[in-house]
């Protein structure tokens, strides 16, 4: 089949990188290429050509984009032949030594087969979705290498927040593809923002919204800003894509794809007023996610209880909240996450959205209070979330859930992460939380708002989670 003369240029290009590797001595890892051709202005084909080498199959596979694939084939010599496909794979057996595939992909139509945040969908003239959707690849991949190259087409119409490689490449592992960050193809209006210790990249997709787009970057700065105030700076230089939706006045959903590089969707109501910028929660929830390492296969109730017990939290201590509002907040909300009858004990065992927000959010609670009345205000979780960015790393990397609260106890010099852990996530033990209201000195009223007693026994725990001045 003939191909582009771009694209069969490349593949001389790869086809003699494939004899100098001839040369050298077999390496029993795989490693995968990929030298994309972002779309022009006025098509959405993205050209591919893909070279898989020691493959653990020869079954190739697009689980996301295999009903819009076109023209999948296999490079022999200088020109490709079309390659049969096989239920919902196309069969190479060489690539079980070395193979070039070449094949592409029509972005408009894959946006049309899904319309959540973890699949392609269009936004005005640009397709955003993550950037496995478009990688063709063995099943099983195992473990290897991936290196992404540009090559041709027009790459300003591609921004991505995929991890950065040698010489402007791209890089991560098949284990990662799970997480393989946003990327967006088409009119993108990009910005950079320096924030405290790292620098965001803001991509605007569809049209402005009506607070323009100066009003859209300076609202993501402003929660950055929050977030760094916790860890003493950003924790990681990032992709920020701004969706919009129609009609809405609110940021009405978010969500961060980390492991091959971060980066955040938040989707932004098109007539969000900057006046409202305060009383956002997702923004600054999705941020925080940044600065805790990705727990794998566990935890999950973990990085969104750390994150929803903490939004709130960062937005008093910048001012954005009063005292009484975050603890307002948390009395209404806490209860959520209260083991139900006929609930299995563990957080992990359960994956409603109570348990795994508000569940997540009350191990917080409850070991930050621990910890501060353990060394008399001395530590809180503050210094475990601290101490875990510093030794386990961003949302980039992956950690244990047994990592995160070994480094918490050490970070505390207490055993609360550990015992909070046991009795309460996983066997389930029943929360005093009215007595805990207590203690802090919190008082529900009938109507729900709350009164603050600084006489209470641990007042002064409640006012430093606050980020208040000492009490009276």
């Amino acid at each position: 089949m003939r191909r582009p003369a771009l694209l069969v240029a490349l593949g001389a290009l790869l086809t003699a990188a494939c004899a100098r590797d001839a040369a050298r001595p077999e390496v029993a890892a795989p490693s995968y290429f990929y030298a994309i051709a972002p779309p022009a202005q006025g098509s959405w084909t993205l050209r591919v050509e893909a070279r898989f080498d020691r493959a653990p199959s020869d079954h190739l596979v697009a689980p996301e984009a295999a009903g819009v694939l076109r023209e999948v084939s296999l490079l022999e010599g200088h020109a490709f032949r079309p390659v049969p496909r096989s239920g919902e794979a196309w069969v190479v057996p060489e690539c079980r030594t070395s193979c070039t595939v070449g094949y592409e992909i029509d972005l408009a139509a894959l946006a049309t087969a899904c319309r959540r945040m973890d699949c392609a969908h269009r936004v005005g003239d640009a397709v955003i979705g993550s950037a496995s959707s478009w990688m063709l690849r063995p099943e099983p991949a195992g473990d290897a290498p991936v290196r992404i190259e540009v090559h041709g087409g027009d790459p300003r119409r591609m921004v991505t927040g995929l991890r950065r490689g040698a010489h402007g490449s791209y890089a991560l592992r098949t284990h990662e593809l799970g997480e393989a960050s946003y990327t967006a193809f088409g009119e993108v209006r990009e910005a950079k923002l320096d924030v405290p210790g790292a620098t965001l990249d803001v991509a605007l997709l569809g049209p402005p919204l009506a607070m323009g787009d100066d009003g859209a970057r300076a609202w993501v700065k402003e929660a950055a800003g929050c977030v760094a105030r916790l860890f003493g700076h950003f924790p990681v230089a990032a992709t920020v894509f701004v969706v919009p939706v129609r009609g809405a006045d609110e940021v009405v959903f978010g969500r961060v794809l980390s492991l091959a590089g971060a980066s955040v969707a938040l989707l932004f109501g098109s007539e969000t007023r900057p006046e409202s910028e305060h009383a956002d929660w997702v923004t600054v929830h999705e941020l925080f996610h940044l600065g805790t390492p990705s727990f794998v296969g566990e935890g999950h109730w973990l990085e969104e209880g750390l994150a929803t017990y903490y939004e709130p939290i960062l937005r008093t201590r910048a001012g954005w909240m009063s005292e009484a509002d975050l603890w307002r907040h948390f009395a209404r909300e806490m209860p959520r996450g209260l083991r139900k009858p006929g609930d299995p004990p563990s957080l992990e065992e359960r994956d409603d959205i109570d348990s795994t927000y508000w569940g997540g959010a009350l191990f917080a609670l409850l070991a930050d209070v621990r910890i501060r009345e353990a060394t008399r205000g001395a530590r809180s979780l503050d210094d475990a979330m601290r101490a875990a960015l510093a030794q386990l790393g961003d949302a980039t990397h992956s950690a244990t859930l047994a990592d995160f609260l070994r480094v918490g106890d050490a970070a505390t010099g207490t055993p609360v992460l550990t015992e909070v852990h046991a009795h309460d996530a996983m066997a389930g033990e029943p929360v005093d939380l009215e007595g805990l209201w207590r203690a802090l000195g919190v008082g529900v009223n009938a109507d729900g708002s709350v009164t603050l007693h600084d006489d209470a026994p641990m007042a002064a725990a409640r006012r430093a989670i606050a980020g208040a001045p000492a009490g009276k």
